[in-house]
């Protein structure tokens, strides 16, 4: 309803007023038209701004009646003719309530790219480097070179990963595709209710080392063969001298990752002020991680990290004589135990190319990583009788993934049951 306006105008429309402003706008107010007068209209008037409320909500056709609306009183300021009181301009009769159905309006669909985007964007405080990484590189680039960007085609976006790429990698990016969907529903920037990515990664097969998980650990043979070639190595023999560089340098390093079975980023990234002062024990907290184009960051964990609680590994006989040997005389806390050999962290990709394939290789004649180290550790001591739960506390692991993943039974092939007779 119009609030009626008793006002006389103090003066009359000049020609000049007239022809600068004169037009009468129709607006929407929040779902409901309203008719802006002109400024001096309102002036007149006693406001700066003047409206009439027209009571009709915003469909096209109450906008057509607006606009009939609008020209009337429009005509009546040119011709100097308008109702101040506003009288005129009321309806002749209220019109009945009736309910218009408006289709509501749909939030424009944010892409897979896009989503992905904003997705990462609110992850980057949470996750590691270089999980941060690992999804801005790989996965994003799968999802960007993927020709159907659409939430609501997942079955095309599906084949087309699987005709693009591998199983495997096609599980990944579905269940990092699925948890920035359901991220982007839980915040309403999109207008799905489920993912529709949900549980289509389970359900491809599985990846190889989910089928059948194998441990690749050395025999003890092989593994005091493999030190002994660490230990000799001088070079490249070219029938006058050695030449080239000796990875007898890094033999320290490969006794350390079979005497302690840690990761090979943590042996890496180890740095004195995380060994107590007579070497009897190591605190394990974080490790080096290599990122993509050679960078290596510290990967000091968050809340998904794996080295998020700093685990004591006590030292044994020999792991102490070993890191005596090699302390040198105060070092910082920040000094690496296994420097590269030019005093930097040691680059793991290079090492495993330059270093350990060629090394190893011969060696066991068949593909292998320092891994194999983690591995031969934790046969070796569920051999000797250590519970897979405490060695599960040294290598920060568990006893099923232990039994599941690094039990090696080419190791275990001595043992015998307990005659109890």
């Amino acid at each position: 309803m119009i609030t009626s306006l008793i006002y006389q105008p103090k003066f009359m429309l000049t020609n000049h007023e007239k022809a600068k402003n004169k037009s009468v706008i129709v607006q929407s107010n929040r779902g409901w038209l309203r008719l802006q007068l002109p400024r001096l209209v309102a002036r007149q008037m006693g406001k700066e701004r003047a409206f009439i409320y027209l009571g009709l909500a915003d469909t096209p056709e109450n906008r057509q009646r607006a606009e009939i609306k609008a020209k009337l009183i429009q005509d009546d300021i040119l011709h100097e003719e308008f109702d101040f009181s506003l009288e005129k301009y009321k309806p002749s009769s209220h019109p009945k309530l009736h309910l218009t159905v408006v289709q509501s309006i749909n939030k424009k669909e944010l892409s897979t790219i896009k989503l992905f985007e904003k997705y990462l964007e609110f992850k980057q405080s949470t996750l590691k480097e270089s999980s941060l990484h690992y999804l801005r590189t790989s996965i994003y680039n799968y999802l960007e070179k993927c020709p159907c960007k659409s939430l609501d085609k997942p079955l095309d976006i599906r084949a087309w990963f699987l005709e693009n790429t591998t199983n495997s990698m096609t599980k990944r990016i579905l269940t990092h595709l699925n948890a920035a969907v359901k991220w982007g529903i839980k915040y309403k920037l999109i207008n799905l209710k489920i993912s529709p990515f949900e549980g289509m990664s389970q359900e491809l097969p599985p990846h190889n080392w989910e089928k059948d998980p194998q441990p690749n650990a050395f025999t003890q043979a092989e593994k005091q063969a493999i030190i002994k070639a660490f230990e000799e190595h001088q070079g490249n023999w070219n029938g006058k001298g050695w030449t080239g560089f000796a990875y007898s340098y890094y033999a320290p390093l490969v006794k350390f990752w079979f005497m302690t079975g840690c990761r090979p980023s943590e042996g890496i990234g180890l740095t004195w002020g995380q060994i107590d002062e007579d070497c009897s024990v190591i605190i394990f907290n974080h490790a080096q991680v290599q990122l993509g184009g050679g960078r290596i960051v510290p990967s000091e964990g968050s809340k998904n990290s794996r080295y998020r609680k700093p685990r004591k590994f006590p030292c044994s006989q020999s792991l102490h004589d070993l890191l005596i040997s090699i302390k040198p005389n105060n070092p910082k806390p920040s000094d690496s135990v296994f420097p590269s050999p030019k005093g930097k962290v040691i680059n793991y990709s290079n090492f495993c190319k330059k270093a350990w394939d060629r090394i190893v290789d011969p060696i066991v004649r068949r593909n292998s990583t320092p891994y194999c180290c983690r591995d031969t550790f934790i046969s070796e001591q569920i051999a000797q009788g250590i519970s897979p739960e405490i060695i599960a506390r040294w290598v920060d692991s568990s006893a099923e993934t232990i039994r599941k993943h690094y039990l090696d039974d080419k190791l275990l092939g001595h043992l015998r049951p307990i005659d109890t007779f």
